[in-house]
């Protein structure tokens, strides 16, 4: 019984162990998701934070750029940033931490093609910030009293304090920290990897063109002998990149320009003997979407905007779409192993849409004077599309005022427009005042007229003689008459309530409001992106590619049980 339980613990125990190691190595691997990132999308993150700090340093902001630089080597610790930074604290003369930045890029990249020069300047603010101290400790010593006079003087004579130092000379720094002192990330790859690079240098603005094979080549220096893949910290310059003839593949070199602080890629397709291009895509409309050789968009899109990769060399039609923007379409021209930014303007579309909605059950629309449609409480707000300016825009509903106004259709953009339809306002009292007016009115003509029928009776019987005192049409008449008076007078009365009440509203006219502008919708948003990278070609006599570390969780079962099995291959 006793062996049973323990059996039972053991089991129980080893099936923890199992389950910590299952919940340990799915923690490994959401981990290593986590943290493994796209090269592409590496590469252009690294490019934006290079080129943002660039930015800030060639408008001044020096403060701003060196947080830049630094924020960017934290992220992507790579010495061309530390560099950067170290030229920022510098120009704002900060010269401790522009000390500590070029002390750390030595220390990181003690194999930097610039080396020397990077020592050079280290030694300069050196040399420069002890020239500082030196006067600033002179001008203190000059200031200070001279000797013990007036050691035995009173105390309380009212003597005047000593004239604070003066402020120490400004410190001088080394010149020529212009833009063109940043330095730049170049990245080279070779297809397959492990190709010996070498890269040359212009030093001679008027040297002729570097000769691969070349005895020598005048007004060149070789600055960097290395192997692909190779992460470097290049000067501003013109340079030229050789791929040495590597197992079974011929040589391969293109020219190279770095420009101040920026990000420069270069990969050569050894199977194919030539370098690739890097085609960069930034526009006015961040994310815009970007195709290549794709004019009626049947493939995934190349990327959004701003975007760069490493396409294949030659002439390319670009395709930039964004929605409530004109179409832009233009075609490129890359050399092999040439690097171009190509800057898209664009404009919005002349049309605009109008998003309406309103506060009553149901309206009518329309746009200089055509139906536009129709929209009813609990739809989605009515779409009506139009050329871009202003409008005459009609709103109508039963029972409610209509709106008439002009409104500006904007170019490419979504105008909410919500209408107040306001109640038209009850006229059923000037209605029953004026019917009653007119009664009164009627009565009143008619009770006028028997009174002057009975008027020219009695003038006719008078001149007849004819006429009987006791004849009572003479009372009558004058009853008809007062009758007809008042009959006139109440209608008068109740004809001008009534023309007032026709007139009088009280009640607002209809309005409408409009909200803030929107963008048209984004259909791709979720659309997938191609890559244009080179296809994978058969590597003759290359080595065979090592598998890497593999870990493996999985249930296993057999006909004397079942369990976890967790390994791996290292």
């Amino acid at each position: 019984m006793f062996a049973l339980v323990s059996s039972g613990f053991l089991s129980r125990r080893g099936a923890l162990v199992l389950l910590l190691l299952a919940l340990l190595a799915a923690l490994a691997t959401g981990a290593l998701a986590q943290t493994k990132e796209s090269p592409g999308k590496r590469l252009e993150a690294i490019r934006s934070q290079m080129d943002k700090g660039q930015g800030l340093f060639v408008a001044g902001n020096y403060a701003g750029a060196a947080e830049v630089f630094e924020a960017g080597y934290s992220a992507y610790p790579y010495s061309a940033f530390l560099f950067n930074a170290g030229v920022c604290y510098q120009k704002q003369n900060d010269v401790d931490r522009a000390l500590a930045k070029f002390r750390e890029y030595v220390k990181v990249d003690p194999n930097a093609p610039d080396l020397d020069k990077v020592n050079q300047r280290i030694a300069a603010l050196e040399a420069a910030k002890a020239t500082a101290l030196a006067a600033a400790a002179a001008a203190a010593a000059a200031a200070a009293p001279v000797g013990d006079a007036g050691a035995d003087a009173d105390p309380d004579a009212g003597a005047l304090p000593p004239p604070p130092p003066p402020p120490p000379p400004p410190l001088i720094l080394p010149s020529g920290d212009d833009q063109n002192s940043m330095k730049s990330l170049v990245v080279i790859e070779t297809e397959p990897d492990g190709a010996p690079l070498r890269i040359y240098q212009r030093l001679d603005a008027n040297a002729a063109r570097f000769v691969l094979g070349a005895a020598t080549n005048p007004g060149w220096k070789e600055v960097v002998a290395t192997h692909a893949p190779a992460n470097l910290t290049l000067d501003v310059g013109h340079y030229h990149v050789v791929v040495e003839k590597f197992r079974d593949f011929n040589a391969s070199e293109a020219d190279m320009a770095v420009s101040p602080g920026h990000v420069h890629q270069l990969k050569a397709n050894l199977s194919q003997g030539e370098f690739m291009a890097f085609l960069r895509v930034s526009s006015n409309v961040i994310g815009a979407h970007v195709w290549i050789d794709d004019k009626k968009k049947e493939h995934p899109l190349w990327g959004n905007a701003p975007h760069g990769e490493l396409v294949p060399g030659g002439k390319h039609d670009v395709l930039v779409e964004a929605p409530g923007f004109e179409p832009f379409l233009s075609s490129v021209e890359l050399q092999h192993g040439e690097q171009k930014e190509l800057e898209v303007r664009m404009v919005r579309v002349g049309y605009g849409v109008l998003r309406i909605d309103a506060s009553a059950p149901e309206i009518k629309v329309r746009i200089d004077e055509q139906p536009k449609g129709v929209w009813r409480s609990g739809e989605e707000p009515l779409d009506a599309r139009f050329d871009s300016g202003s409008h005459k825009l009609t709103i109508e509903s039963d029972g409610r005022k209509t709106f008439e106004g002009t409104i500006v259709v904007p170019r490419g953009q979504i105008l909410p427009v919500h209408a107040k339809m306001i109640p038209k306002y009850p006229r059923g009292p000037a209605w029953t005042q004026a019917i009653i007016g007119a009664a009164f009115l009627g009565a009143a003509i008619y009770v006028g007229s028997e009174s002057n029928r009975l008027y020219d009776q009695l003038q006719s019987d008078r001149a007849n003689g004819s006429l009987e005192s006791s004849d009572d049409r003479a009372t009558k008449g004058k009853w008809f008459a007062v009758g007809a008076d008042a009959g006139f007078a109440i209608a008068g009365v109740l004809g001008g309530l009534a023309t007032y009440n026709f007139i009088k509203d009280p009640l607002p006219e209809s309005s409408v409001t409009q909200g803030k502008l929107l963008e048209f919708e984004d259909p791709l948003k979720a659309r997938p992106v191609a890559h244009l990278g080179p296809r994978k070609l058969p590597v003759k006599n290359a080595v065979a590619a090592e598998h890497g570390p593999r870990f493996e969780f999985k249930p296993s079962a057999s006909s004397n049980g079942g369990g976890l099995f967790f390994g791996g291959r290292f």
